[in-house]
Protein backbone atom coordinates (compact mmCIF):
# COMPACT_ATOMS: atom_id res chain seq x y z
CA UNK A 1 0.00 0.00 0.00
CA UNK A 2 1.31 3.74 -0.93
CA UNK A 3 1.85 5.59 1.69
CA UNK A 4 -0.41 8.71 0.77
CA UNK A 5 1.64 11.49 2.69
CA UNK A 6 4.41 11.20 -0.41
CA UNK A 7 1.41 11.51 -3.34
CA UNK A 8 -0.92 13.76 -4.18
CA UNK A 9 -4.49 12.95 -5.32
CA UNK A 10 -5.27 12.12 -8.85
CA UNK A 11 -6.25 14.88 -11.57
CA UNK A 12 -3.84 17.64 -9.87
CA UNK A 13 -0.42 18.36 -10.14
CA UNK A 14 2.81 19.99 -8.34
CA UNK A 15 3.81 22.92 -10.70
CA UNK A 16 7.46 23.13 -10.55
CA UNK A 17 9.70 26.09 -10.77
CA UNK A 18 10.21 25.89 -14.40
CA UNK A 19 6.77 24.62 -15.55
CA UNK A 20 5.33 27.77 -13.85
CA UNK A 21 7.91 29.88 -15.48
CA UNK A 22 6.21 28.93 -18.45
CA UNK A 23 2.89 29.11 -16.98
CA UNK A 24 3.65 32.19 -15.76
CA UNK A 25 4.70 33.97 -18.70
CA UNK A 26 1.95 32.39 -20.93
CA UNK A 27 -0.30 34.49 -18.70
CA UNK A 28 1.43 37.64 -18.73
CA UNK A 29 1.13 37.48 -22.33
CA UNK A 30 -2.76 36.81 -22.53
CA UNK A 31 -3.24 39.44 -19.98
CA UNK A 32 -1.94 41.98 -21.78
CA UNK A 33 -3.75 41.26 -24.84
CA UNK A 34 -6.96 41.47 -22.52
CA UNK A 35 -5.56 45.05 -20.86
CA UNK A 36 -5.34 46.07 -24.56
CA UNK A 37 -8.91 45.85 -25.57
CA UNK A 38 -10.05 47.60 -22.73
CA UNK A 39 -10.85 44.62 -20.15
CA UNK A 40 -10.11 45.35 -16.12
CA UNK A 41 -8.93 42.42 -13.87
CA UNK A 42 -11.87 40.58 -11.45
CA UNK A 43 -11.54 38.37 -8.96
CA UNK A 44 -13.96 35.77 -7.19
CA UNK A 45 -13.59 33.82 -4.23
CA UNK A 46 -12.12 30.61 -4.66
CA UNK A 47 -15.04 28.76 -2.40
CA UNK A 48 -18.64 30.27 -2.81
CA UNK A 49 -22.11 28.64 -1.30
CA UNK A 50 -23.02 25.68 -3.34
CA UNK A 51 -26.06 27.34 -4.80
CA UNK A 52 -24.74 29.96 -6.67
CA UNK A 53 -23.88 26.84 -9.09
CA UNK A 54 -26.63 24.24 -8.23
CA UNK A 55 -29.42 26.85 -9.82
CA UNK A 56 -27.79 27.17 -13.07
CA UNK A 57 -28.32 25.25 -15.95
CA UNK A 58 -25.05 25.72 -17.21
CA UNK A 59 -22.08 24.08 -18.25
CA UNK A 60 -21.60 22.35 -15.29
CA UNK A 61 -22.54 18.94 -14.47
CA UNK A 62 -23.50 19.35 -10.66
CA UNK A 63 -21.59 15.91 -9.43
CA UNK A 64 -18.44 17.53 -10.94
CA UNK A 65 -18.78 20.47 -7.65
CA UNK A 66 -16.39 19.89 -5.02
CA UNK A 67 -18.83 20.05 -1.99
CA UNK A 68 -18.13 20.56 1.84
CA UNK A 69 -20.46 21.88 4.73
CA UNK A 70 -19.85 24.59 7.03
CA UNK A 71 -19.80 25.04 11.14
CA UNK A 72 -22.90 26.69 10.35
CA UNK A 73 -24.56 23.75 7.98
CA UNK A 74 -24.40 25.62 4.69
CA UNK A 75 -22.94 23.87 1.76
CA UNK A 76 -20.21 25.26 0.33
CA UNK A 77 -18.28 24.42 -3.37
CA UNK A 78 -14.42 25.12 -4.54
CA UNK A 79 -15.12 27.42 -7.62
CA UNK A 80 -16.13 25.27 -10.42
CA UNK A 81 -16.90 27.77 -12.93
CA UNK A 82 -15.68 31.42 -13.17
CA UNK A 83 -18.50 33.18 -15.17
CA UNK A 84 -21.55 32.28 -12.92
CA UNK A 85 -19.36 34.10 -9.64
CA UNK A 86 -18.20 37.00 -12.08
CA UNK A 87 -22.21 37.74 -13.30
CA UNK A 88 -23.00 37.69 -9.38
CA UNK A 89 -20.55 39.93 -8.94
CA UNK A 90 -21.81 42.09 -11.69
CA UNK A 91 -25.87 42.09 -10.60
CA UNK A 92 -24.63 42.98 -6.86
CA UNK A 93 -22.15 45.48 -7.31
CA UNK A 94 -23.06 46.93 -10.73
CA UNK A 95 -26.65 48.57 -10.56
CA UNK A 96 -26.08 51.57 -12.53
CA UNK A 97 -23.38 50.01 -14.51
CA UNK A 98 -25.01 48.74 -18.21
CA UNK A 99 -21.51 48.53 -20.58
CA UNK A 100 -18.75 46.23 -18.38
CA UNK A 101 -15.67 44.70 -19.73
CA UNK A 102 -13.62 41.87 -17.61
CA UNK A 103 -11.25 39.62 -16.99
CA UNK A 104 -9.97 37.03 -14.70
CA UNK A 105 -7.34 34.66 -14.53
CA UNK A 106 -8.27 32.10 -11.91
CA UNK A 107 -7.92 28.46 -10.98
CA UNK A 108 -11.09 26.08 -11.19
CA UNK A 109 -11.94 22.68 -9.83
CA UNK A 110 -14.05 19.86 -11.16
CA UNK A 111 -14.77 16.70 -9.02
CA UNK A 112 -14.74 14.58 -12.68
CA UNK A 113 -13.22 16.46 -15.14
CA UNK A 114 -14.80 15.47 -18.51
CA UNK A 115 -13.74 13.89 -22.10
CA UNK A 116 -11.84 16.75 -22.96
CA UNK A 117 -10.25 17.97 -19.63
CA UNK A 118 -9.72 15.38 -17.22
CA UNK A 119 -7.62 17.47 -14.87
CA UNK A 120 -9.28 18.09 -11.57
CA UNK A 121 -7.90 21.67 -10.55
CA UNK A 122 -6.74 23.94 -13.52
CA UNK A 123 -5.83 27.53 -14.67
CA UNK A 124 -8.41 29.65 -16.77
CA UNK A 125 -7.42 33.09 -18.35
CA UNK A 126 -11.17 34.66 -19.66
CA UNK A 127 -13.14 37.77 -20.35
CA UNK A 128 -16.58 38.52 -20.01
CA UNK A 129 -18.18 41.49 -21.65
CA UNK A 130 -21.23 42.66 -20.09
CA UNK A 131 -23.95 45.00 -21.46
CA UNK A 132 -24.00 44.81 -25.31
CA UNK A 133 -26.05 41.88 -27.34
CA UNK A 134 -24.90 43.41 -30.68
CA UNK A 135 -22.83 41.13 -32.92
CA UNK A 136 -19.85 43.63 -32.91
CA UNK A 137 -19.69 42.43 -28.91
CA UNK A 138 -19.19 38.30 -30.19
CA UNK A 139 -17.02 39.68 -32.92
CA UNK A 140 -14.67 41.23 -30.62
CA UNK A 141 -14.91 38.39 -27.85
CA UNK A 142 -13.54 35.97 -30.49
CA UNK A 143 -10.92 38.32 -31.66
CA UNK A 144 -9.70 38.89 -28.01
CA UNK A 145 -9.53 35.01 -28.16
CA UNK A 146 -7.72 34.40 -31.11
CA UNK A 147 -5.20 37.53 -30.70
CA UNK A 148 -3.97 35.96 -27.05
CA UNK A 149 -3.98 32.54 -28.74
CA UNK A 150 -1.67 33.95 -31.41
CA UNK A 151 0.52 34.97 -28.91
CA UNK A 152 1.21 31.48 -27.39
CA UNK A 153 0.82 29.35 -30.45
CA UNK A 154 -0.40 30.51 -34.09
CA UNK A 155 -1.59 26.72 -35.41
CA UNK A 156 -5.13 26.50 -34.00
CA UNK A 157 -8.74 26.79 -35.29
CA UNK A 158 -11.92 28.46 -33.93
CA UNK A 159 -15.28 27.04 -34.45
CA UNK A 160 -18.45 28.97 -34.44
CA UNK A 161 -21.85 28.34 -34.65
CA UNK A 162 -24.95 29.60 -33.01
CA UNK A 163 -27.39 27.67 -30.55
CA UNK A 164 -30.46 29.19 -31.67
CA UNK A 165 -30.31 27.20 -35.09
CA UNK A 166 -31.13 23.97 -32.96
CA UNK A 167 -33.32 25.73 -30.80
CA UNK A 168 -35.41 26.66 -34.01
CA UNK A 169 -35.16 23.13 -34.88
CA UNK A 170 -36.70 22.28 -31.88
CA UNK A 171 -39.50 24.27 -32.26
CA UNK A 172 -40.92 21.96 -34.91
CA UNK A 173 -40.29 19.04 -32.60
CA UNK A 174 -43.02 17.33 -30.29
CA UNK A 175 -40.89 15.98 -28.14
CA UNK A 176 -39.96 15.45 -24.62
CA UNK A 177 -37.22 17.06 -22.97
CA UNK A 178 -35.42 13.47 -22.19
CA UNK A 179 -35.57 12.66 -26.34
CA UNK A 180 -34.31 16.37 -27.42
CA UNK A 181 -31.49 15.60 -25.21
CA UNK A 182 -30.92 11.95 -26.71
CA UNK A 183 -30.69 13.65 -30.14
CA UNK A 184 -28.25 16.85 -28.84
CA UNK A 185 -25.52 14.23 -27.76
CA UNK A 186 -25.62 12.18 -30.72
CA UNK A 187 -25.55 15.62 -33.02
CA UNK A 188 -22.82 17.18 -30.45
CA UNK A 189 -20.53 14.09 -30.74
CA UNK A 190 -21.35 13.82 -34.80
CA UNK A 191 -22.68 10.01 -34.35
CA UNK A 192 -24.11 9.75 -37.46
CA UNK A 193 -24.46 6.52 -37.35
CA UNK A 194 -26.64 5.97 -34.17
CA UNK A 195 -28.41 9.23 -34.60
CA UNK A 196 -29.43 8.10 -38.16
CA UNK A 197 -31.09 5.30 -36.47
CA UNK A 198 -32.72 7.18 -33.36
CA UNK A 199 -34.23 9.44 -35.79
CA UNK A 200 -35.93 6.97 -37.98
CA UNK A 201 -38.07 5.43 -34.97
CA UNK A 202 -39.14 9.26 -34.30
CA UNK A 203 -43.20 9.84 -35.16
CA UNK A 204 -41.63 13.28 -36.59
CA UNK A 205 -42.08 15.13 -40.14
CA UNK A 206 -39.99 14.05 -42.96
CA UNK A 207 -38.29 17.49 -43.71
CA UNK A 208 -37.42 17.69 -40.11
CA UNK A 209 -35.77 14.42 -40.06
CA UNK A 210 -33.67 15.45 -42.97
CA UNK A 211 -32.34 18.37 -41.07
CA UNK A 212 -31.34 16.53 -37.76
CA UNK A 213 -29.65 13.84 -39.94
CA UNK A 214 -27.50 16.46 -41.96
CA UNK A 215 -27.15 19.02 -38.86
CA UNK A 216 -23.72 17.05 -37.24
CA UNK A 217 -22.28 17.55 -40.95
CA UNK A 218 -22.92 21.23 -40.99
CA UNK A 219 -18.87 22.28 -40.63
CA UNK A 220 -15.75 23.16 -41.55
CA UNK A 221 -15.28 26.23 -44.50
CA UNK A 222 -17.54 29.03 -43.28
CA UNK A 223 -19.05 30.07 -46.66
CA UNK A 224 -19.59 26.34 -47.60
CA UNK A 225 -21.60 25.35 -43.97
CA UNK A 226 -23.84 28.73 -44.25
CA UNK A 227 -24.40 28.01 -47.69
CA UNK A 228 -25.81 23.96 -46.88
CA UNK A 229 -27.58 25.55 -44.12
CA UNK A 230 -30.07 28.55 -45.52
CA UNK A 231 -31.38 25.65 -47.43
CA UNK A 232 -32.08 23.54 -44.21
CA UNK A 233 -33.80 26.16 -42.42
CA UNK A 234 -37.70 25.43 -41.23
CA UNK A 235 -38.82 28.61 -39.20
CA UNK A 236 -37.62 32.55 -38.80
CA UNK A 237 -35.49 31.68 -35.76
CA UNK A 238 -32.87 29.19 -38.13
CA UNK A 239 -32.59 32.06 -40.35
CA UNK A 240 -31.71 34.91 -37.77
CA UNK A 241 -29.30 32.25 -36.90
CA UNK A 242 -27.60 32.31 -39.26
CA UNK A 243 -27.83 35.92 -40.17
CA UNK A 244 -26.45 36.59 -36.62
CA UNK A 245 -23.47 34.18 -37.45
CA UNK A 246 -22.62 35.81 -41.03
CA UNK A 247 -22.52 39.07 -39.26
CA UNK A 248 -20.24 38.22 -36.52
CA UNK A 249 -17.90 36.32 -39.37
CA UNK A 250 -17.97 39.55 -41.22
CA UNK A 251 -16.40 41.48 -38.45
CA UNK A 252 -13.81 38.64 -37.88
CA UNK A 253 -12.96 39.16 -41.46
CA UNK A 254 -12.51 42.63 -40.73
CA UNK A 255 -10.17 42.08 -38.30
CA UNK A 256 -8.16 39.61 -40.97
CA UNK A 257 -8.63 36.22 -38.92
CA UNK A 258 -10.55 34.29 -41.56
CA UNK A 259 -7.86 31.72 -41.60
CA UNK A 260 -8.49 31.06 -37.82
CA UNK A 261 -11.94 30.69 -38.38
CA UNK A 262 -14.49 27.69 -39.26
CA UNK A 263 -18.30 27.51 -38.77
CA UNK A 264 -19.96 24.25 -36.51
CA UNK A 265 -23.56 24.30 -36.57
CA UNK A 266 -23.37 20.94 -34.11
CA UNK A 267 -22.05 23.35 -31.21
CA UNK A 268 -24.93 22.65 -29.01
CA UNK A 269 -24.01 21.94 -25.84
CA UNK A 270 -25.16 23.43 -22.95
CA UNK A 271 -28.63 24.59 -24.61
CA UNK A 272 -30.30 26.16 -21.83
CA UNK A 273 -27.03 28.51 -20.70
CA UNK A 274 -25.84 29.80 -24.40
CA UNK A 275 -28.63 32.03 -25.73
CA UNK A 276 -26.63 32.70 -29.80
CA UNK A 277 -23.39 32.44 -30.34
CA UNK A 278 -20.74 29.64 -29.46
CA UNK A 279 -17.80 28.72 -30.57
CA UNK A 280 -14.35 26.78 -29.42
CA UNK A 281 -10.93 26.78 -29.95
CA UNK A 282 -8.54 23.84 -31.04
CA UNK A 283 -5.06 23.34 -31.20
CA UNK A 284 -4.06 21.62 -34.85
CA UNK A 285 -3.00 18.50 -33.85
CA UNK A 286 -3.94 18.55 -30.35
CA UNK A 287 -7.50 17.25 -30.46
CA UNK A 288 -8.78 18.91 -26.81
CA UNK A 289 -10.56 21.74 -26.70
CA UNK A 290 -8.79 24.85 -24.79
CA UNK A 291 -11.23 27.65 -25.45
CA UNK A 292 -15.03 27.64 -25.07
CA UNK A 293 -17.17 30.35 -25.61
CA UNK A 294 -20.63 32.54 -26.72
CA UNK A 295 -23.24 34.35 -25.77
CA UNK A 296 -25.20 34.16 -22.64
CA UNK A 297 -27.77 36.72 -22.12
CA UNK A 298 -30.04 35.06 -19.27
CA UNK A 299 -27.56 34.66 -16.24
CA UNK A 300 -27.26 38.20 -14.73
CA UNK A 301 -31.28 37.55 -14.71
CA UNK A 302 -30.83 34.88 -11.92
CA UNK A 303 -29.03 37.61 -9.78
CA UNK A 304 -31.48 39.69 -10.15
CA UNK A 305 -29.59 42.52 -13.08
CA UNK A 306 -30.54 41.64 -16.73
CA UNK A 307 -27.84 42.60 -18.80
CA UNK A 308 -27.15 40.39 -21.95
CA UNK A 309 -23.17 39.09 -22.28
CA UNK A 310 -20.52 37.71 -23.72
CA UNK A 311 -17.71 35.94 -22.77
CA UNK A 312 -15.25 32.89 -23.18
CA UNK A 313 -12.41 31.30 -21.25
CA UNK A 314 -8.96 29.66 -21.96
CA UNK A 315 -7.42 26.50 -20.15
CA UNK A 316 -3.90 27.58 -19.37
CA UNK A 317 -2.69 23.82 -18.60
CA UNK A 318 -4.11 22.54 -21.92
CA UNK A 319 -2.67 25.25 -23.77
CA UNK A 320 0.69 24.59 -22.09
CA UNK A 321 0.23 21.02 -23.27
CA UNK A 322 -0.13 21.84 -26.93
CA UNK A 323 2.63 23.64 -27.22
CA UNK A 324 4.90 20.48 -26.46
CA UNK A 325 8.49 21.38 -27.36
CA UNK A 326 8.23 24.62 -27.69
CA UNK A 327 7.69 25.59 -23.91
CA UNK A 328 11.30 26.45 -23.85
CA UNK A 329 10.02 29.64 -25.42
CA UNK A 330 7.97 30.97 -22.58
CA UNK A 331 10.26 29.94 -19.60
CA UNK A 332 12.15 32.24 -18.25
CA UNK A 333 16.09 31.31 -17.97
CA UNK A 334 16.40 31.92 -13.94
CA UNK A 335 19.60 33.66 -13.38
CA UNK A 336 20.85 34.99 -10.64
CA UNK A 337 22.91 38.28 -10.79
CA UNK A 338 25.87 38.04 -7.75
CA UNK A 339 26.09 35.22 -4.91
CA UNK A 340 27.99 36.87 -2.20
CA UNK A 341 30.27 34.89 0.06
CA UNK A 342 31.28 35.32 3.56
CA UNK A 343 32.29 34.64 7.13
CA UNK A 344 29.66 34.91 9.87
CA UNK A 345 32.05 38.04 11.16
CA UNK A 346 30.99 39.71 8.26
CA UNK A 347 27.87 38.93 7.61
CA UNK A 348 26.09 42.13 8.46
CA UNK A 349 27.70 43.74 6.19
CA UNK A 350 27.04 41.33 3.59
CA UNK A 351 23.57 41.65 4.24
CA UNK A 352 23.74 45.43 3.74
CA UNK A 353 25.69 45.36 -0.03
CA UNK A 354 23.02 42.40 -1.06
CA UNK A 355 19.92 44.59 -0.23
CA UNK A 356 21.66 47.52 -1.90
CA UNK A 357 22.24 45.74 -4.94
CA UNK A 358 18.39 44.51 -4.59
CA UNK A 359 17.08 47.90 -4.42
CA UNK A 360 18.92 48.44 -7.90
CA UNK A 361 17.10 45.64 -9.76
CA UNK A 362 19.62 42.85 -9.17
CA UNK A 363 18.68 39.27 -8.47
CA UNK A 364 21.50 38.38 -5.17
CA UNK A 365 21.67 35.76 -3.00
CA UNK A 366 24.20 35.31 0.04
CA UNK A 367 26.15 32.28 1.01
CA UNK A 368 28.73 31.36 4.16
CA UNK A 369 31.74 30.58 3.01
CA UNK A 370 32.52 27.72 4.26
CA UNK A 371 33.68 25.26 1.22
CA UNK A 372 36.36 25.66 -1.26
CA UNK A 373 36.28 28.69 -3.99
CA UNK A 374 36.31 25.91 -6.74
CA UNK A 375 32.98 24.53 -5.43
CA UNK A 376 31.54 28.13 -4.92
CA UNK A 377 32.49 28.10 -8.66
CA UNK A 378 30.82 25.25 -9.86
CA UNK A 379 27.90 25.96 -8.37
CA UNK A 380 27.17 29.24 -9.44
CA UNK A 381 28.29 27.16 -12.90
CA UNK A 382 25.30 25.01 -12.71
CA UNK A 383 22.94 27.60 -11.29
CA UNK A 384 23.37 30.03 -13.43
CA UNK A 385 24.68 32.76 -11.43
CA UNK A 386 26.69 35.34 -13.72
CA UNK A 387 29.15 37.05 -10.67
CA UNK A 388 30.23 35.79 -7.37
CA UNK A 389 31.65 38.23 -5.04
CA UNK A 390 33.79 37.20 -1.93
CA UNK A 391 33.92 39.46 0.74
CA UNK A 392 36.68 40.00 2.42
CA UNK A 393 36.87 42.76 4.90
CA UNK A 394 37.49 45.96 2.62
CA UNK A 395 37.95 43.78 -0.18
CA UNK A 396 35.44 42.04 -2.64
CA UNK A 397 36.77 39.64 -5.00
CA UNK A 398 34.38 39.61 -8.15
CA UNK A 399 34.55 36.68 -10.29
CA UNK A 400 32.82 36.66 -13.41
CA UNK A 401 31.77 32.98 -14.17
CA UNK A 402 30.91 33.49 -17.79
CA UNK A 403 33.93 34.92 -18.97
CA UNK A 404 36.29 33.04 -15.90
CA UNK A 405 38.25 36.59 -15.02
CA UNK A 406 38.00 37.92 -11.20
CA UNK A 407 38.86 41.49 -10.10
CA UNK A 408 39.33 43.08 -7.29
CA UNK A 409 37.29 45.56 -6.31
CA UNK A 410 37.31 47.78 -2.53
CA UNK A 411 34.41 47.73 -0.92
CA UNK A 412 33.34 51.27 -1.03
CA UNK A 413 34.01 51.23 -4.52
CA UNK A 414 31.84 48.08 -5.33
CA UNK A 415 28.58 50.43 -6.84
CA UNK A 416 30.64 53.18 -8.63
CA UNK A 417 32.41 50.07 -10.31
CA UNK A 418 29.06 48.43 -11.24
CA UNK A 419 27.49 51.99 -12.63
CA UNK A 420 30.72 52.20 -14.89
CA UNK A 421 30.69 48.93 -15.82
CA UNK A 422 27.30 49.18 -16.84
CA UNK A 423 26.57 45.88 -15.32
CA UNK A 424 23.06 45.76 -15.62
CA UNK A 425 20.25 42.47 -14.42
CA UNK A 426 20.14 39.21 -16.15
CA UNK A 427 16.57 39.86 -15.57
Amino acid sequence: MFDLKYQIPQGVKDELPDYYSTKENIINSVKEVFKSYGYRHIATPTIEYYDVFSSINSTLIKEDIFKFIDSSGKILALRPDVTIPIARIVANNYKEKTDLKLFYISKVFRMNGDKDNLDKEFSQAGIEYFGDETRDADGEVIAVGIKALKKINSNFQIEIGNALFFKGLIDELNLDDKTIEKIRVLIENKNFVELKKFIKKLKIKNEVKKVLIELPKLYGNFTDVIKKAKTLCLNEKMKRALIDLEKVYKRLLDYGYKEYISADLGLINHLDYYTGIVFKGYINNHGRIILTGGRYDKLTKEYGKDLPATGFALNIDELIKSIGGKKDMFKSKYKIDFSILYKNKNRKNVFNIADKLRDQGFIVETKPFKKSLKEYINYADDKNVKKLLVYKEDILKLIDIKKNMSTNIKTKDLFNFIRNSKVVSVH
